[in-house]
């Protein structure tokens, strides 16, 4: 089975039976040729032995035994997104160290949430309802603690809502990895990059017309005018008939382009 298939078929499942790590991987296997999915998740397993089921334990083994840190000198470095490359180095940003974090937890049978809090991911212990900063080695946050991380990240003058402290699943957790790689990549016109991440994003089986539409633009910014005329009209086949005009008109201005 090809990566892109592993990847439809994987984030089609039920929600509940998607493991992040592998998903994580299959993603990064699309800019990394040279990952084998199921390796790097015996790895991981490695990674995990020897490690206590509680908290403190975990976050001991992950942060101090293995060492994982965040990297602060260079936080827009496209590896940070990347799980192979962040296990590699050591070296992650809030999502990708949530994610082992998660992993590690998982395998001794210590249960763990992805927290989507904006600006910066945090990870949730169910059992005892406390928040780990894994960006910031482990640290540990009641909700008003992340509500002032929140404030300090943001300004005073951004409104907190709870909300922000709601658990997402592992496809909300691809879909902001893949929004990162893609943001990253335009604002280094990657355009190989921006395209591959537009596309998996494009995949997935919530994905909005307008995120299937970014696929376009980025095929379109690398000079591809005939693909990014393709996925609009595709785009427009699908969307409501006020919405598939603009499509439509767009895709006809590329296509003049090509004579």
């Amino acid at each position: 089975m090809g990566s892109t298939d592993r990847f439809a078929i994987l984030m089609a499942s039920d929600e509940r039976l998607i493991a992040v790590d592998e998903a994580a991987f299959v993603l990064a296997s699309h800019f990394h040729e040279d990952v084998i999915v199921d390796e790097r998740l015996a790895e991981l397993d490695r990674l995990a032995s020897g490690c206590g089921p509680s908290l403190e334990a975990v976050l001991d083994h992950v942060f101090t035994d293995l060492g994982f840190l965040g990297n602060t000198c260079g936080y827009y470095d496209q590896n940070n997104s990347f799980l192979d490359a962040v296990i590699d180095r050591r070296l992650g940003i809030p999502i990708t160290l949530s994610i082992v974090l998660m992993s590690v937890g998982r395998r001794v049978g210590r249960e763990m949430a992805g927290i989507g809090m904006p600006g910066h991911f945090l990870t949730l212990d169910r059992e005892s309802g406390i928040y780990v900063d894994a960006f910031d080695g482990g640290q540990k946050l009641d909700a008003f603690g992340c509500e002032q991380l929140f404030t300090q990240l943001h300004g005073p003058g951004v409104p907190w809502h709870p909300s922000m402290l709601s658990p997402i699943g592992p496809r909300g957790i691809i879909r902001r990895m893949l929004n990162n790689l893609a943001q990253v990549a335009t604002n280094e016109n990657d355009h190989r990059s921006r395209i591959i991440a537009t596309r998996l994003r494009s995949l997935l089986p919530d994905a909005s017309i307008w995120e299937r539409a970014e696929l376009a633009r980025a095929y379109e910014a690398s000079g591809d005018f005939d693909r990014a005329s393709c996925v609009l009209e595709a785009v427009a086949a699908e969307a409501p008939p006020d919405e598939a005009k603009g499509f439509q008109f767009a895709a006809a201005q590329l296509r003049a382009l090509l004579n």
